[in-house]
């Protein structure tokens, strides 16, 4: 079993206190430079109206993040494909053509990338009065279905990831609930379908992180690994800045057979330029710090 440091390139996107941002290629450099085996691709974050994905040369695009990933030896497994999010889920004027035609390039750009699986978020029906679970997994059944068909035609895998019950301010969100997501992943009964963890969300939805991955077992195909306080707030703070169990967790991946990438989705908008090269090499040196518990049996 080996797992691969990796993270979200949106971890270089903000720079604090000035206005530009750091493009893919530029973080694909840092990143390696401060020892990560392998980039996230965060295609969410450019497929937005006016995003790169959306326009014409998309693929362009793409090929010139492809060519900065084997410049830099830098290898892509994972990416994050497009999503709605808070309450654009319940708008009824969000543009659903939109999303459907980013994530079908997504996929393709996945593929460009030399990734294996794209991460998605099952979709949220809009507000209903009870939260039904077998209406939400047909809906998701339905939503995911071209998604998947395009993966299996270009040759990569779909991985769900797992979301947060809001019900306090807002109604749930599907696949809140780790079993939901499991009955959701074996449903579908796909190879070329897995999910993906996030700790973060897991930790917030007040489950234990190593036991939501033996749960998950072999269905687990990406991780999205970030820390918080499970107070309400998904801070995507990393390890050991909240309250997860990471010697637990490390156990339980090393127990699973985990081989995939253990990759960051934590956030740096307040880390300075003056001051990036060093936080960046300190978060790659807590990976391996984490990866390493995860070869120890105790």
């Amino acid at each position: 079993m080996q797992m691969f440091l990796s993270t979200t390139t949106s971890i270089m996107r903000a720079i604090y206190g000035e206005k530009r941002t750091y493009t893919v290629p530029e973080s694909i450099a840092a990143l390696k430079k401060a020892g990560y085996d392998h980039a996230d691709i965060s295609l969410w974050t450019m497929s937005g109206k006016g995003g790169v994905i959306a326009s014409d040369n998309w693929d362009c695009a793409v090929a010139e993040i492809a060519e900065a990933c084997a410049t830099h030896s830098l290898p892509v497994y994972q990416t994050h494909g497009n999503t709605a999010s808070g309450m654009e889920w319940d708008d009824p004027e969000y543009d659903w053509d939109h999303l459907t035609k980013t994530n079908l390039r997504n996929i393709r750009a996945t593929k460009m990338l030399g990734g294996q699986w794209m991460v998605v978020h099952p979709m949220n029906l809009p507000r209903d009065p009870l939260y039904n679970p077998e209406k939400a997994k047909k809906a998701n059944l339905a939503y995911l279905a071209p998604y998947i068909e395009e993966a299996k035609k270009v040759g990569i895998g779909i991985a769900i990831e797992n979301m947060v019950d809001f019900r306090r301010w807002r109604r749930r969100y599907c696949g809140g609930d780790i079993f939901e997501l499991i009955d959701l992943c074996d449903e579908i009964n796909d190879p070329s379908v897995g999910i993906c963890l996030d700790t973060g969300h897991a930790n917030l939805a007040g489950v234990h992180v190593g036991e939501a991955i033996r749960a998950i077992g072999k269905r687990l195909r990406a991780t999205h690994i970030n820390d918080n306080h499970a107070n309400g707030a998904d801070e995507h703070l990393f390890p050991y800045f909240g309250t997860v169990d990471w010697k637990d967790a490390m156990r339980a991946f090393a127990e699973t057979g985990y081989d995939g990438d253990f990759a960051y989705e934590a956030g740096s908008q307040r880390i300075p330029a003056s001051t990036r090269e060093s936080w960046l090499k300190y978060t790659a040196d807590l990976g391996r710090d984490l990866l390493r518990l995860a070869e120890k049996r105790d």
